[in-house]
């Protein structure tokens, strides 16, 4: 790996968390609240303080993601410690979430507290979800220390944690416009009014982008300078927000309708001396989510959540022999959830949750015949039940805080034709978490966790053409924590120019009937149990700041996490106990922010050493480190009822030529201009 000692030297200089401003929950609550955090109101439960939490989590807020510079959500969790960001480049480029070297199929994703589903991938592509009105991202890797949600919110290593900026102040108008290079442009606009602790809003995005970036091609002897084919994007989303609370806060209802439509270009991988491709993707999302929250008797509150989902793939491309390849899916989710919360005593916190989901996929594909012999035949309507419930149990005494939780999985496979997936599944997964503050006062605790993972084959992997195998296992994972935190100045330092917040956190993550694909014949490949996996890693976390004079002060924010991610499949093969593809062993991150009265600025870095693409290690698998470093500005003004703000940003400042995934090249230096303005009335 070619090292940059100036980057490296900054990045280890610069120390400091991807947490944001920590919200405080009041102890024993067992209602949603809602607070104010710089003009942005955020709703539902509060996570609470990420010091004393029993897992690790790391958030940043609207204004701690202006404070970072940051632009996008692939942006924000690059500053995230224990992730690995899959990105295949560019604006349209799909982009995906590992945590702790697990896989991102055990990342969820949730939006305003109710989680975004994919069956048929089981992964969720990030760059559908812009920044414009996002007042809240947060990762939680375990357990969430808030035990009244849905059982769903518990069935993967981490979550991914979105929610809507609300208004607050009366009429809110709010429009921005972005631009980019390689033809980017983004415009969006959204209204919302607040009345009394009630909310409503209605926003607007769309996207266009040519793409069509340079990059460099070696190709042994030679070098040539070439430029992104076939990467057009268009796509726009719209949604609106309702937010309802009655009965003195008593009772709250929130409601969301989403809509999201885009048509890419999928640029080819590029190989020796040609990326053609003529591959084009329509894609269209739609789902409404009703969440109400009441609290019923002095310790009782319950919540109903129900939520139904629609998503279309379109997929076509030029066939060597002529004509056109088309596919198309179409996969649909009900979803219905209830739970109750018991508040016994000031100690206890009970909460049970019942979720029942209905998945289905349809497909254009017809194929109901084996590929070869002993195959079998492949479904194209497979149809999943799922009944999943949770017990917690949340005790809290003086300095030391317990949460468990069982969960129950039920799950049942059918098809309209062919073979199904084998048998049906139900499995117990317990979990336990511990946090300890040895000394009252001083913001210092010790924590851990213990967590019991269990992952369904997606539809692709079950089913898909060519590839689905009707006789995969469930996937197996165990997922070990410990930790500690620590907060400076203490209460007793009367120092209050400058304040530090340290994480570090060592774990262990075991995978057992890891699904992978291999070569059935010549011409197939299947998904089969065949892989185990062992992720031995360290993450650390450091965040502060220093009051330069009045007006004007240092931000710093970094991560650090060493990841041994290992193949534990067969110990006699070669590959035995070396690193797992796409997984890199060191990775670093880090901020730094002087603000001030003038022009706000912002200097931000991030990289990773080398990977591999397969878990044979050769040179032909080998992708190299890097490091890159972005530049960023911005001013806002401020007049009566209205706000304008102003930001620049150059990216890659280096223009440094570098691929996340084997083949696909990432951007080079690039620019950023967007203009906000707001408008209260």
């Amino acid at each position: 790996m070619r090292k940059n000692p100036t980057l490296i030297v900054f990045l280890l200089s610069v120390a400091s968390v991807a947490s944001a401003q920590t919200l405080r929950t009041q102890a024993g609550s067992c209602m949603k609240q809602e607070i104010v955090l710089d003009s942005v109101r955020v709703i539902g439960s509060m996570p609470g303080n990420s010091l004393s939490s029993t897992s690790p989590s790391q958030q940043m807020d609207a204004e701690s993601m202006l404070h970072r510079g940051v632009g996008t959500l692939t942006e924000v969790l690059r500053h995230v410690s224990g992730v690995t960001v899959r990105d295949y480049g560019g604006a349209g480029g799909m982009k995906s979430v590992s945590v702790r070297g697990i896989g991102s199929k055990y990342t969820g994703v949730m939006i305003d507290g109710l989680t975004v589903s994919d069956t048929q991938t089981g992964e969720v592509d990030l760059s559908r979800f812009s920044l414009t009105n996002m007042g809240l991202v947060r990762l939680v890797i375990g357990d969430d220390d808030d035990i009244f949600q849905p059982a769903r919110n518990f069935i993967t290593a981490a979550t991914l944690q979105l929610r809507s900026a609300e208004p607050v102040h009366g009429l809110e108008l709010k429009a921005q416009v972005e631009g980019g290079s390689w033809g980017t442009l983004k415009p969006s606009l959204s209204v919302g009014r607040a009345w009394g602790s009630n909310s409503a809003s209605i926003l607007a995005d769309y996207l266009r982008s040519d793409n069509d970036y340079p990059f460099v091609l070696h190709n042994v002897s030679q070098t040539t300078h070439e430029r992104r084919q076939n990467s057009q994007l268009r796509d726009g989303h719209v949604e609106g927000n309702l937010h309802l609370v009655w009965a003195g806060g008593q009772q709250q209802l929130q409601g969301k309708a989403y809509y999201y439509d885009t048509d890419r270009h999928l640029p080819g991988q590029v190989h020796l001396y040609t990326q053609d491709s003529s591959e084009r993707l329509r894609e269209r999302t739609a789902f409404g989510q009703l969440r109400w929250i009441g609290r019923v008797a002095d310790s009782w509150s319950v919540q109903v959540n129900a939520k139904m989902n629609w998503a279309m793939s379109a997929d076509r491309q030029a066939v060597l022999s002529g004509g056109e390849q088309n596919e198309t899916y179409w996969q649909r989710e009900y979803y219905g959830a209830a739970a109750v919360n018991w508040h016994p005593t000031g100690q206890f916190l009970w909460n049970y949750s019942v979720d029942y989901m209905l998945n289905n996929l349809n497909s254009t594909l017809t194929t109901t015949q084996g590929q070869a012999p002993g195959v079998p035949p492949i479904a194209s309507h497979p149809l999943r039940h799922t009944i999943l419930q949770a017990l917690s149990v949340r005790w809290k005494s003086g300095n030391v805080k317990v949460i468990g939780r069982l969960l129950q999985s039920n799950y049942i496979n059918k098809v309209d034709e062919g073979a199904a997936s084998t048998g049906n599944a139900h499995r117990f997964s317990p979990s336990l978490n511990v946090s300890w503050q040895p000394v009252n006062d001083v913001p210092f605790y010790i924590r851990g966790f213990y967590k019991d993972l269990f992952r369904m084959p997606t539809f692709n992997e079950a089913y898909y053409y060519h590839l689905g195998s009707t006789g995969l296992k469930p996937e197996r994972a165990s997922q070990w924590n410990i930790g500690m935190t620590v907060g400076l100045p203490f209460k007793q330092v009367a120092v209050t120019q400058w304040n530090l917040r340290l994480t570090a956190d060592a774990y262990l993550v075991n995978v057992k009937d890891k699904i992978i694909a291999v070569p059935y014949n010549m011409f197939v490949w299947r998904m089969m149990n065949l892989s185990k996996s062992r992720t031995l890693g360290f993450d650390v976390t450091l965040s502060g700041s220093y009051r330069l004079a009045v007006g004007q002060s240092l931000e710093w924010t970094a991560n650090y996490t060493l990841q041994a991610a290992v193949n534990r499949s067969n110990p006699k093969a070669s590959s035995y106990d070396w690193q797992i593809p796409y997984t890199p062993r060191n990775t670093l991150a880090g901020t730094l922010t002087w603000m001030n009265p003038w022009i706000n600025l912002v200097v931000s870095a991030d990289g990773m050493d080398e990977r591999w693409t397969t878990l044979e290690h050769a040179n032909g698998t080998r992708l190299g480190g890097y490091a890159q470093m972005d530049v960023s500005a911005w001013k806002t003004w401020h007049w009566t009822k209205t706000e304008v703000t102003a930001r620049a940003a150059v990216l890659n400042v280096t223009n440094r030529q570098y691929e996340i995934v084997k083949r696909y090249p990432m951007p080079g230096r690039s620019w950023r201009l967007s203009l906000i303005i707001s408008v209260n009335n």
